[in-house]
């Protein structure tokens, strides 16, 4: 009886032991993933902010064109206006 008892304390004590270290790997685990939570919310913050830089180029280029036909126009309508060899 005495050696079932040893056994079975044997036996709790390394459910204890290794409960303690899957903790342990538990609480590094959570932190790993809120570091990746928190790399994918910057990283889909950066894409939102990348995205929205693109359409305001995209935006101001757009205009930009519009401008310089509106020019070409103007120039062609008024020759002389924009010329290149002015002394």
């Amino acid at each position: 009886m005495y050696n079932r008892i040893k056994s079975l304390e044997a036996l709790v004590n390394e459910a204890a032991e290794r409960l303690a270290a899957l903790t342990e790997e538990n609480a590094v685990l959570k932190k790993q993933v809120e570091m990746l939570g928190a790399a994918r919310s910057k990283a889909s913050a950066n894409a939102a902010a990348g995205k929205e830089l693109a359409e305001l180029k995209a935006r101001v280029r757009r205009r930009l064109e519009r401008i310089c036909d509106k020019i070409e126009r103007a120039g062609e309508g008024q020759p002389g206006l924009f010329d290149e060899d002015e002394e």
